[in-house]
This record gives structure tokens, C-alpha cells and sequence, in this order.
């Protein structure tokens, strides 16, 4: 049976690298214009998340984050306070965010592998500033929308998390004392852990963009839209997107019709995140924890967020605001990356001061 697997990989290896050479010019074209994208969305976006996250895990203050939220964590998701840090942070951070966090924190001994591997199916997200940014108003000329989308995908988390903890005991109050280590020398070695896998997480977008690319060249993508168009309300060019949107994720902005009716499905492929995110999520965890609950629990996960994407487009009454908005140019620089670290500084200093009046 391996024979055959490690024969059939080859083959596949074998058969990309023939496309390359076939398709060279527009292949470059397609990494070109990733790199791009890596450039102007995705570093801007994720990298400061990356090293936060990694500074958060050894400098130790992922234990103090979770304090403020310890009912919440213990009753309704069951697991300890402290972890529950990684739950906020991966999900306003960026998809491989809280992967990386998990990654990290249990190859330092401070988690059970159980509990990581559980906490991995719902500890990963978009985030606000991605989400607000691309979707909301790059699709829909509209904040509110963005944070709709927002709100049906992390929502949907909350469930998934609720759900994992059914049947499970509420466990006991933290009663650990917390020792932070806030160096330079940790601060620093964050930074290069986060360019590290910010590096990874772009090596793997440019990777599929050749393989959308021969995709396409090869009428494959076309002949799935054809057949997606014509079983559901999908357009043609919005299947194609679809489709794309579903292998890379940044593919979403290719969605053409400015309809209210594709906010759900941007909630869900959001949700999911791409195959190419899966895989990115897959790295950060590779020969560490299991992934074999994960990529369920996204398509689960990925569902939930449509229903409740519909659900909160009529209760904040979203088609009025839809149908009212002025489509503008979708500018890069978005305050809410700000805010949310500004948000995460105050709890920071909040909880410090907390622990070192504990420790006195």
C-alpha cells in the first residue's frame, strides 16, 4: 500500500513539474501576483499577530490573558482558563495564528496533547482586519457586512468549542503561580520565530498559485464552475471564484456580483479557509498533534457560518445597509488592526498589574 501511495505521489511530482515547464509564462505570471498578495494582504496583516503570539506563549503571558475569561472558559468550553488566551488570539490573529500557538505551547510542556488537538478545530479564524478588509468592503462596500461575516464565522467557532466540551468535566481554577519572562531576548527570539512562519505561510500561497494556475490552463476550474453554475444560484464567474476562493482563499475577491445573497457563502469559505490554509495549519502541528478532527470539524464549522450568516444579515437588518452603500476603492492602510492591539495592550497591563499585586 505505501508502494503504491509513494508511486502515485511521484507520478503527480513528475507530472507538475512537466506543467511548469508547459505552462512557464503564465505560471510566472500567477507567482508574481501572489508574491503580491503576500505582500500587500497577507504580511501586513498576519505577521505582527505572529510574533505577538509567539511572545505571548514563551514570555508566559498567555496564562494571564485567559484570567478575565476564566468562567467562560472552564463552563462553557472546558477547558483550563489559562488556554483560553489562545482561543481570543486565534481568532482575531489569522488563520495558522492559534495553530502556531498550540504548536508552540506544547512543545514547551504547558498543554495536554488531547486538549491542544481539540483546541486546534476551533482556534483558528480570518480574524476582523482580514475579514473587514477583503470581504466587507473590497466585496460589499461595507464594514457592517464584514463584521456580519465576522461575527457568523466566529460564532460558529464558539459552538464548535461549546460543543467539543459536552460530556466533559469543568475543570478547576488555575491555582498555578505565573512567572513571566518579558526579556528582550525572548521578544527578540519571537520576532525571528515569526518571520520564520510568516516565510512558511507565503512559501505555501505562491506554491498553489502555480497549482490554480495549471488548473485553469488545463479547464479544470471551468469545467467544476460549469457544473456548480448549474446546480445553485451561482454565476458562472462567481462559481469560478468559488472554486478558487475554496483551493486559496484570497481568491474571494474574485467574486463579481455585488449581491447580498453571496454574503453567506463568503461567511462559510472564510470559515473553511481554503485548502491551502489547511495545509499552512497542517505545517505549524506536522509531527506534533493530530489533525484528523481538524479538517472535519472546519467543514461542520464552515456550515454552521452560512445558517448563521442568513440569520444575522435579517436580525441587524444588513439589506438596507447593502442596498444604501457606495462602492469606493478598498484601501489597504484599516484601523482595526490597531484597535484590536490596542484592546489586547490594556487587558495586558490590566492583568500584569493584577499578577504582580498577586506576587507581592
Amino acid at each position: 500500500m505505501k508502494s503504491i501511495k509513494n508511486y502515485i505521489l511521484g507520478s503527480i511530482a513528475i507530472l507538475y513539474a512537466f506543467f511548469l515547464l508547459a505552462f512557464v509564462k503564465d505560471i510566472g505570471e500567477a507567482v508574481a501576483a501572489s508574491v503580491k498578495v503576500c505582500l500587500e494582504v497577507m504580511i501586513p496583516s498576519l505577521y505582527a499577530f505572529m510574533v505577538i503570539s509567539g511572545f505571548i506563549v514563551s514570555s508566559g503571558l498567555y496564562a494571564v490573558l485567559g484570567k478575565p475569561f476564566g468562567a467562560i472558559s472552564r463552563y462553557v468550553f472546558k477547558i483550563p482558563e489559562e488556554y483560553f488566551s489562545v482561543f481570543i488570539i486565534g481568532s482575531i490573529g489569522g488563520y495558522p495564528v492559534g495553530a502556531k500557538l498550540l504548536a508552540e505551547l506544547y512543545k514547551e510542556n504547558k498543554i495536554e496533547r488531547g486538549t491542544a488537538e481539540t483546541m486546534l478545530s476551533y482556534c483558528y479564524l480570518a480574524g476582523p482586519a482580514f475579514i473587514c478588509s477583503i470581504a466587507g468592503v473590497k466585496l460589499f462596500a461595507s464594514v457592517k457586512i464584514g463584521l456580519i461575516i465576522f461575527a457568523s464565522a466566529f460564532c460558529a467557532n464558539i459552538i464548535l468549542g461549546f460543543a467539543k466540551g459536552i460530556g466533559k468535566a469543568v475543570p478547576p481554577r488555575s491555582e498555578n503561580n505565573i512567572k513571566l519572562d518579558i526579556s528582550m531576548e525572548c521578544f527578540i527570539d519571537s520576532i525571528a520565530s515569526g518571520a520564520k512562519g510568516m516565510f512558511s505561510i507565503c512559501a505555501v500561497i505562491v506554491f498553489f498559485s502555480s497549482i490554480i494556475c495549471i488548473l485553469d490552463k488545463l479547464n479544470i476550474i471551468k469545467y467544476l464552475a460549469g457544473i456548480l453554475s448549474k446546480f445553485t444560484y451561482l454565476s458562472y464567474s462567481d462559481s469560478v471564484a468559488s472554486i478558487r476562493s475554496f483551493i486559496e482563499i484570497s481568491n474571494i475577491t474574485l467574486l463579481t456580483e455585488r449581491d447580498l445573497k453571496l454574503v453567506p457563502l463568503a461567511a462559510s469559505l472564510l470559515s473553511f479557509g481554503g485548502i491551502c490554509v489547511t495545509i499552512q495549519t497542517k505545517g505549524f502541528v506536522s509531527g506534533i498533534l493530530s489533525t484528523k478532527c481538524f479538517y472535519f470539524s472546519r467543514i461542520i464549522a464552515s456550515i454552521i457560518s452560512y445558517f448563521l450568516c442568513k440569520i444575522f444579515i435579517i436580525i441587524f437588518n444588513a439589506d438596507a445597509v447593502y442596498t444604501s452603500a457606495e462602492f469606493y476603492v478598498y484601501r489597504q492602510n484599516s484601523p482595526i488592526p490597531s484597535v484590536f492591539l490596542l484592546i489586547m495592550t490594556i487587558l495586558l497591563l490590566l492583568n500584569i498589574s493584577i499578577a504582580k499585586r498577586k506576587n507581592l
